[in-house]
This record gives C-alpha cells, structure tokens and sequence, in this order.
C-alpha cells in the first residue's frame, strides 16, 4: 500500500488562482466582530465594552471576587453571586458596565470580573471609593474573607495614566510598523511591497477580530502582542517573495509570464520551512499559555491568534495577491509601451533555463530535470482565437 505524503500533496495544491476564495475567511471574521461588538456593545451603552477595552486604556476599575467553582457561569448559584456583588457595588454610586467569569487551571482560584468606571479623576477619592465597595462586597462573604486575604482583589487606572498608555501604545505601534514597511520598501520591488504591506495589515485587523470574538482583552500586552505578530508573519512573505524574485531574475521585463504558477513555485518550495516554524513557535507559545502565570496568558493567547493568520496570510493570500496585481500591472505596461510604440519582448521557456549551480541555489530537493521539467509552466499559456 502507497503512502500519501501529506506534505508533497500540499505541494502540488495550487495556490494563486483562488484569491477570492481566500479572501471570504477573513471577511467572515470581520463580520462576526462586528456583530459581537454591537451585541455586547448596545445593550451596555458602551462600544467599548463590545471591543473589551481593558482598563489600561479606558480607564476605571476591574474588580474579581474568587468564587471557584461557583464563579462558572454552569454552577448553579452563579447567577446569584453575580446579582449581590453587582447590586453591592453599584449601591456606591458607580455602574457595573462588564462582567466576566474567569476559569482557573487550579479551579479554586477562579474568579468573576466585574468592571466599571471611575466617576472621579481624584486617585484619593478613587481608592477610597474601591475600599467602600470592598467592604460592601466582604460583608456578603465574611468567612470567606478572614480565611482568604485574595478573595477580593482590585486593579484601578486613573484617566490621566490610562492616556497616558495610549499614546505610547500608539507611539510604539507606529513607529514599530513605519520600520517594518521602511525594509519592505527597500527589501522588494514596488508590487511586492504592496502585497506584503496588504498583508500585513490583514494579519493585524484579523488577529483584533478573532481576539474580540474570543473575549479577549484589549491592553498593552495585546499591543505588544501585535508588534510581535506583524514582525514575525511579515518573516514567512519575505521568504516566499524572494523565492520568486529568484525565480523570475531571467525573465525581469519581459511579458507573458505566468505569475500563478511562479507564485505557487515560490510558496511550495517554503512551504515546509513556513509550517515547521509557525507550529513549533505556536507549540512553546501554547505551553507558555498553560503553564504560565494568568497575566501571561494576556500576552500569548492574541499571539497564538496571530501566528495562525500570519501563517494563513503568507500561504494564501501573499503570493495570490502579488500574482493577480503582476497581471495587472503587466496589461497595465503592455498598453503603455504600445502607445509609445516600443517592443514588449515576450519570454520564452528557454529565458528560464538555469545552469545547474542556480537550478540547485533555488531548488535543492529536487533535481535538474525535474526542475526544468516545471519551466513550462512559468509561461502563460496563449488564448486561443476563435
């Protein structure tokens, strides 16, 4: 019995001639975002909560009360714990906008959240405000309280500290990406840095979708988070471009390439290094998301997101994006050099042959023959006139 190689079955996938069909996932999780936003979002009167900005940037106050088991929205006396303390807090004069059940690996530590803004910018009158709320919500668990000094805990950020965030959040965000496109832009021609650019801002719109849908919150740790996906996942489109750039050196200028099919050589001939890398990074990342303190978990899990699009992204949307804008641009020239009168020199299978330390630089695994057996394929094909 012959054994299917899962990987040469990829290999032979074609990639670029289904941009469309690529493109409906990602327009399926903007959808949805959106959709989860304005569910959460209205009902609370605030968008914000529908995004599930954290307080870093909101600012006001996330306050958790360790339940355990009974801090599950599945337990029974769920509903009941989370009617006493929201009714506890806001008998103090502010209003519950958010709540959310936390499970703990260790299921004793598990918490419910419950947020809401601060109705001062005095940082005095904010903690004393929080230490009446306390109290309030000790007097509905005094056992509780005296045994566990944790049992109520309580995290604020004043207004002035949460702009404060955001503008250096922007600040290193900005100047993080203005980086990333200086090397594209240097590193690729023209139609290449687009698509990598396209790209890589797909991988961040993307990666914020997912993260709404999934509750996720929206802090500084999700900003470093995406700094660290658009650097990484912008790495497996660099390789799959230059492997094309490698590709197309002996036919630049000419028209009558067929792009899908030197986008798809590109990808194939990465295509192992892309998914080796990708899931051994998601394998430690899961491990520090389990293992990990729950603060960490901030930090990985949009990281795990992210990695999974960037992969998604560099194998399915990169190489098919640069080869419908290469047609585009080649008609675009062909019409040009026509109304000027030049000669747009056609290429030919013999433009693609290589001597054999090139055909080895580009594709190693496979061998001379086999490699120029392919060349055809790189030449579009003529349409036939009827």
């Amino acid at each position: 019995m012959t054994k299917v190689n899962f990987l040469n079955g990829i290999k032979s996938f074609k990639f670029c001639d289904k941009l469309a069909f690529w493109a409906i996932l990602p327009l399926i999780f903007v959808i949805a975002a959106i959709v989860v936003v304005l569910a959460i979002g209205i009902p609370a009167g605030s968008i914000s909560d529908g995004f599930n900005i954290g307080i870093d940037f909101e600012g006001g106050t996330i306050l958790q009360v360790k339940l355990g088991d009974e801090a599950l929205p599945s337990n029974a006396n769920y509903q009941d714990h989370v009617d006493k303390i929201v009714k506890a807090i806001e008998s103090n004069g502010v209003v519950v906008s958010y709540i959310q059940s936390s499970e703990s690996a260790n299921l004793s530590d598990s918490t419910i959240s419950f947020r809401y803004k601060n109705i001062s910018n005095d940082d005095a009158e904010i903690m004393n405000l929080n230490e009446k709320i306390l109290e309030s919500i000790s007097a509905l668990y005094p056992g509780k309280v005296d045994a566990d000094n944790n049992f109520i805990t309580y995290e604020s950020i004043g207004k002035t500290a949460s702009e404060d965030l955001i503008e250096k959040a922007v600040l290193a965000m900005g100047i993080s990406l203005a980086l990333i496109l200086i090397y594209i832009i240097f590193r690729f021609e023209f139609i290449s840095g687009i698509a990598a650019v396209v790209t890589m801002i797909h991988d961040i719109v993307i990666m914020f979708a997912i993260t709404v849908i999934c509750r996720v919150q929206i802090n500084s740790s999700y900003i470093a988070a995406a700094i660290t996906v658009a650097a990484y996942s912008i790495n497996n489109t660099i390789i799959i471009f230059d492997r094309a750039r490698e590709i197309l050196k002996p036919v630049k200028g000419k028209k009558g390439i067929n792009y899908s099919a030197v986008g798809d050589e590109a990808i194939q001939l990465s295509l192992t290094r892309s998914l080796f890398t990708t899931f051994t990074t998601i394998i430690t990342v899961v491990f520090l998301s389990i293992f990990g303190a729950p603060a960490m978990r901030e930090f990985t899990l949009p990281i795990i997101i992210g990695l999974i699009v960037g992969l998604y992204s560099s194998l399915f949307l990169a190489a098919p994006l640069w080869s419908a804008m290469s047609f585009s641009f080649e008609k675009l020239k062909e019409k040009r050099m026509a109304k000027k009168g030049l000669a747009y020199e056609a290429v030919t299978n013999a433009d693609f042959k290589r001597s054999d330390e090139e055909t080895v630089k580009i594709k190693k695994e496979k061998s001379e023959t086999k490699s120029r057996a392919t060349e055809t394929k790189w030449v579009n094909p003529k349409k036939k006139k009827r």
